[in-house]
């Protein structure tokens, strides 16, 4: 043992490092802040067994559950150990696959150091969230293809989309990239058998309803699929066309400050020297991103992070390249990317410590434990952000309590206003066409015409926090939108190109400023993109495309006959 220790060093270093700055920056409990929005909500989910929001993550929750008996900590912090847990394997997964590609001892560790000291990586680890564990899966997918190991890559891939349908883009890429797996209909059996894991939704959808008011359309598997693919067009592709710009740029920030400054020379040198087309770290690397480029919502983020395990052995890919082709003494290249690396990792794991740095009032649990409180037995509970409908949820199971949630995001839905009604709440249906507004107007009705109607009002939007107040009919306390700022977002669509600062995206402190924009950009990408496309084709054909591919297969005939 001794022998080993003095031989990996360096290894047990690095790695012990990551994992003592995980686990002293993981949120000691519940928190709104790096997008953990959701975190409330996955844990009602996994320790009741019910369905999470929309697409659902059903092993995620099933793993998360028995996290959830671990005889220490709160459910946050148990829940929030498995992305600490699923960061490690990814950082065993880098050190493998760079082992297997470089001669080179030190470089497989420094790809584990730029991964495992990323501000994009540190800030998702400590939260209650599906993408460690999905990105986990991927880069174990990955090496297990390179392994030429095909069912353990099926077997990988098939727990990921379990996990996260976002692991279904990862199976396209390999799908196409690896003939042995998609012409091995064993493995793809493997892979595909997993998403039977998906009734988990139908068959644990029970009163009370957080997601589908209606048991009698969601207890089908045809609702949980038209549900999915709903959430997924509603973002993917959305993203107005004269935003994309800025995208690009905020992109390039999140991406770049998460591999380090520096590093960004050599994963630029290593793709530029290789055939992309036929690169599959290359698109296991820009699928993802590509995907977040094109999303409505800037909090999908965290899309992104699924392309770090990638970036990262792509780093030290291009430095062994460089090495190689210029003769740079290697010293110098490691403590320039050394440098960048520590540079960042000592400031990431000081400035995600959640609990001490990032949310020092712990503004969700505060909610939680301290203003639930305040609201009495039979309360009607019309909070101003989703995420504090969710925790209501939890919060009436942990303490038999029966508040009314509503929540204002489904407002809009005329099968929501019909079960509200149903259950004995007075309101009046707005007719108009804009979502936002119809969901403002549909709310204060339900101030103005029920009593004993309780909101938020927002005490520090930086970290959500907020405190739980009674209405007594006052619409004002309802957060209405912001008609002047949609009005003038929807006349003057071409914004900023400046991007935002990468730290504020990873703590989800732009929300509040930037989802109003989100809200009124509708000029999306998709119809561009299908033009865009439709015009090559066209430019394509008329060019002699068709003819040449006719040439190509006479010439594959007439070779085979001789």
């Amino acid at each position: 043992m001794f022998n080993w220790i003095k031989k990996y060093w360096l290894e047990v270093l690095v790695f012990g490092a990551i994992f003592a700055i995980l686990l002293i920056d993981l949120a000691p409990d519940y928190t709104f802040i790096n997008k953990a929005a959701d975190s409330i909500g996955y844990a009602y989910s996994a320790q009741y067994i019910y369905p999470s929001y929309h697409t659902s993550p059903p092993l995620y929750l099933l793993i998360s559950n028995l996290f959830m008996r671990i005889p220490y900590g709160t459910d946050a912090w148990q829940m929030g150990l498995l992305s600490v847990l699923s960061t490690m394997v990814v950082c065993v997964f880098i050190y493998l696959i760079a082992r297997k590609l470089i001669k080179n001892r030190y470089l497989p560790i420094l790809a584990v150091a730029i991964y495992g000291f990323s501000a994009l990586v540190i800030c998702q680890s400590v939260i209650i969230q599906t993408y460690p564990l999905v990105c986990a899966l991927a880069s174990g997918a990955y090496y297990f293809a390179l392994c030429k190991k095909w069912k353990l890559m099926a077997l990988m891939i098939g727990i990921g989309l379990a996990v996260h349908v976002l692991m279904g883009f990862i199976f396209l890429v390999m799908f196409c990239s690896y003939k042995e797996y998609r012409k091995n209909w064993k493995c793809l059996l493997i892979s595909l058998s997993f998403m039977v894991f998906y009734l988990y939704i139908p068959l644990t959808n029970r009163e009370p309803y957080m997601w589908f008011p209606d048991p009698n359309q969601t207890n089908t598997i045809l609702a949980v699929i038209s549900d999915t693919f709903s959430t997924i067009i509603s973002l993917i592709g959305q993203l107005s066309m004269w935003d994309i710009p800025k995208r690009i740029l905020d992109t390039i920030g999140i991406l770049g400050v998460g591999i380090g400054v520096v590093a960004v020379i050599p994963v630029a040198y290593y793709f530029w020297k290789t055939k992309l087309r036929h690169n599959t770290l290359f698109w296991l690397a820009a699928v993802p991103t590509l995907l977040f480029i094109s999303e409505l919502d800037m909090n999908t983020f965290d899309y992104t992070m699924l392309s770090m395990p990638f970036l990262s052995i792509a780093v030290v890919l291009g430095i062994d390249m460089l090495l190689q082709r210029y003769n740079i003494k290697g010293k110098l290249i490691y403590v320039l990317v050394v440098i960048s690396v520590l540079g960042f990792g000592i400031f990431n794991a000081n400035y995600f410590d959640v609990g001490r740095t990032l949310d020092k009032n712990m503004s969700a649990s505060n909610l939680y434990y301290n203003e639930f409180v305040k609201l009495p037995d039979n309360a009607i509970f019309m909070p101003n952000y989703a995420w504090e409908w969710e925790a209501i949820y939890k919060y009436n199971k942990d303490y038999d309590k029966h508040i009314y949630p509503i929540c204002k995001d489904i407002l809009p839905s005329e099968l929501y206003c019909e079960q509200l009604e149903k259950d004995g709440i007075n309101l009046v249906l707005s007719d108009d066409t804009n979502n936002s507004i119809k969901a403002t107007e549909i709310a204060e009705s339900i101030v103005e015409l029920n009593d004993n109607v309780w909101t938020t009002i927002s005490t520090n939007p930086s970290t959500f926090g907020s405190i739980v107040v009674e209405t007594n009919h006052d619409t004002s306390l309802v957060n209405i939108i912001d008609e002047v700022r949609m009005k003038e977002v929807s006349e003057n669509p071409k914004v900023s190109w400046k991007p935002y600062n990468p730290y504020s995206i990873y703590t989800t402190s732009i929300f509040v400023t930037q989802w109003t924009y989100v809200l009124s950009s509708n000029k999306n990408i998709t119809f561009v993109a299908f033009c865009a496309l439709l015009g090559y084709t066209v430019f394509w054909a008329l060019t002699g495309g068709f003819k040449k591919k006719k040439r190509v297969i006479q010439n594959e005939i007439t070779k085979d006959k001789s």
